[in-house]
């Protein structure tokens, strides 16, 4: 998979934060224009949802109410439900605290959410994922996650694998989001693949390391 010019070149790895802080201004801008010329992005991300069953079968997946210039799962997460699989939304916590998954499909009700997002009724029935489609701004091809810094996503896969949870955690991208590397924390929980419309890109080893086509 051919990458774009990097926005984190140049950046210091000495301190992860002003690093990560200095790539989610590019990363969401050059996001923003993929998402404008890629208008059919969510639908071809669907398509692969077969996929998705055949190598993780057929169990809870969560996914996300995409907000900004997020690459929606809508569509992945209503062709998944229709294949036979358990779907669901967070529900977004306290700061602090990790998320709560609850039992959703694409034409029930949503209510208002933090940070402009939307969220299932609380009183949706919780469940635990067996996979977790996450938002992001940007990956590479080691498989880190680069999102907005609230640690939503991180402290919840931290929480769950702790607790002996056996799940996978693919993000949803374009494949422009690509970066040659992302500045990475002491609490960065990698990605187990990544979900582009062109395909699932799960870190494989090869020669070079990280993610490779498929």
């Amino acid at each position: 998979m051919s990458s774009p010019s990097s926005p984190s070149a140049g950046f210091s790895s000495e301190d992860p934060a002003a690093a990560k802080a200095a790539c989610r201004k590019l990363a969401a801008l050059t996001r923003a224009k993929l998402a404008a010329a890629e208008p059919d992005a969510a639908r071809a991300l669907a398509d692969h949802a077969e996929t998705l069953i055949n190598r993780f079968g057929t169990g809870i997946y969560a996914a996300y109410f995409p907000i900004r210039s997020e690459l929606s799962p809508l569509d992945l997460l209503g062709r998944l439900g229709g294949l036979g699989c358990v779907t669901s939304l967070p529900i977004t916590p306290a700061e602090g605290q990790p998320l709560r998954f609850h039992r959703w499909a694409v034409t029930d009700r949503l209510d208002d959410g933090p940070y402009g997002t939307k969220q299932p009724p609380a009183d949706c029935a919780l469940c635990r994922p067996d996979v977790i489609l996450a938002p992001m701004l940007a990956y590479d091809q080691a498989g880190w996650r680069l999102g907005y810094g609230g640690g939503f996503y991180d402290r919840t896969i931290a929480v769950l694998r702790g607790a002996g949870y056996q799940i996978t955690v693919l993000g949803i991208a374009y494949e422009g989001q690509k970066l040659d590397k992302i500045p990475v924390g002491p609490y960065d929980m990698p990605l187990d693949g990544v979900l582009t419309p062109s395909g699932l890109l799960p870190p494989v080893p090869h020669e070079n390391g990280g993610l490779t086509a498929d």
